[in-house]
């Protein structure tokens, strides 16, 4: 799996946390070798990994039990430890409080140091990782982000919980995929062709792309436009967008686009430090 670059500012997290160049960002992004494991000043990157929790999912070690939970189709709140952790039980709380706002998730503890948990430490990047800190697993398996103890509370741990469409937007580029993520809803006399054209680009890409498609009107993805920067009140015609291999935002287009021009933008190389939380209006903006 590549590693993954969140969506999210205030959205999502960590992944794209990191992306509009804010180096002292408290947030995880990535994770590296699977996910990506982005770590930005003080903050870790995803790991996977752990002990039992706070759920029916109370089997073997870590990498069970997260087996467990993406085959049940719940996201994890996963508290990461070690030696020298302190306030651990205070980890524990916010990880629960989490659960509280999103109940479909389950609660893992997983301690950095042990054994059997090397190889997911090293291919999330977690050995020089302050602890304790909470990631979130996505119900796909995908780390979407997290925060050290300092700077976790339950509301922004349970805001890392993707949108079913933003996490097929992660599970794209996990894969080694483009994403083409189209913006409309029914009222739209665009939408048949926009989607046309989209499906076209796909294709003209030899299906290294997915067409992820978003209803403007659909509650559950309301977070996943706020963190794109995207007012739904503002659009008049449906809203294109192209990320990239990387996870960034590659190119935007307003109304009906051209698929020669969506694969265009995804094939051209984007600055770094511009990722898919930087949304349609740029950077910051």
């Amino acid at each position: 799996m590549k590693p993954l670059h969140f969506i999210a500012l205030s959205l999502l997290s960590a992944t794209v946390v990191a992306s509009c160049g804010n180096s002292a960002s408290s947030q995880v992004t990535g994770t590296q070798s699977g996910t990506k494991a982005i770590a930005t000043s003080g903050v870790v990157s995803s790991s996977t990994s752990g002990t039992n929790a706070n759920s029916a999912i109370t089997s073997k070690g870590t990498t069970d039990n997260l087996a467990a939970a993406k085959n049940a189709g719940k996201a994890v709140f996963l508290v990461v430890t070690g030696m020298g952790a302190t306030e651990t039980d205070k980890a524990m709380m916010v990880a629960n409080g989490a659960n509280t706002i999103y109940k479909n998730a389950v609660i893992l503890q997983m301690n950095r140091d042990d054994a059997s948990n090397a190889q997911l430490v090293k291919e999330y990047g977690l050995s020089s990782a302050p602890v304790p800190l909470i990631l979130v697993i996505s119900s796909k398996g995908f780390p979407t982000g997290g925060y050290i103890l300092a700077q976790a509370t339950a509301e922004n741990i349970a805001a890392l919980v993707p949108s079913p469409k933003l996490e097929d937007v992660y599970a794209a580029i996990n894969n080694g995929k483009y994403a083409i993520v189209a913006f409309s809803k029914k009222s739209f006399t665009d939408k048949p062709e926009v989607l046309k054209e989209c499906k076209k680009a796909v294709s003209m890409l030899n299906n290294e792309a997915v067409l992820v498609d978003v209803d403007l009107d659909d509650s559950k993805e309301a977070n996943f436009m706020n963190q794109l920067r995207i007012d739904k009140s503002k659009l008049s015609a449906s809203l294109t967008l192209v990320i990239n291999k990387q996870g960034q935002v590659a190119g935007t287009a307003t109304t009906i686009p051209d698929a020669a021009k969506l694969v265009e933008a995804a094939k051209k190389p984007v600055a770094a430090g511009c990722g898919p939380g930087c949304g349609p209006a740029g950077c910051g903006k």
